[in-house]
């Protein structure tokens, strides 16, 4: 496993936080407590795991955030997807996420694909119609729509 890596980017009131490989016990995000940006906005784009302690290092950390902060959520994975909308405090009241990964199948292609989406795609809790990359059919949802986007209810 790939520690964790944070590449961090300040932009006048704005921090861009890129996070990259396993957030997990040995999850550090002591470098960023104590920026005090307007925004902050979280990359999860390259975050390969999360475990039990890793989610506990996460919402110590987003507790220790102000709460004049507005904190972005970016290319979250499904991994990310499901720990917003099963743990209480992962997710805190205020922020918001502009884009995700949602899963999705072919029957033709016999293949699942991770479809990246903005979240105002998503009306109703209902996962926007895609066309497979590879032959052009439309993909089934691969998921409980009502549960796998229930985050939607959260921002």
């Amino acid at each position: 496993m790939k520690r964790l890596t944070i590449n961090k980017q300040i932009l006048q009131d704005e921090l861009n936080v890129e996070l990259i490989g396993s957030i997990d016990e040995d999850a550090d995000f002591k470098e960023l407590i104590g920026l005090e940006q307007k925004t902050i906005s979280f990359d999860f784009d390259k975050v390969s795991m999360i475990n039990s302690c890793g989610i506990r290092e996460w919402i110590k950390f987003i507790e220790k955030i102000p709460e004049s902060t507005h904190i972005v959520y970016n290319n979250c994975p499904q991994i990310i997807i499901e720990q917003i909308n099963m743990v209480h405090g992962f997710f805190r009241k205020g922020a918001s996420i502009n884009s995700f990964y949602a899963p999705y199948f072919c029957e033709k292609c016999s293949k699942e694909h991770k479809v990246h989406l903005k979240a105002d795609q998503v009306k109703n809790r209902k996962a926007p119609k895609m066309e497979c990359p590879k032959c052009g059919e439309e993909m089934d949802f691969d998921a409980i729509e009502a549960q796998y986007f229930s985050f939607l209810g959260k921002v």
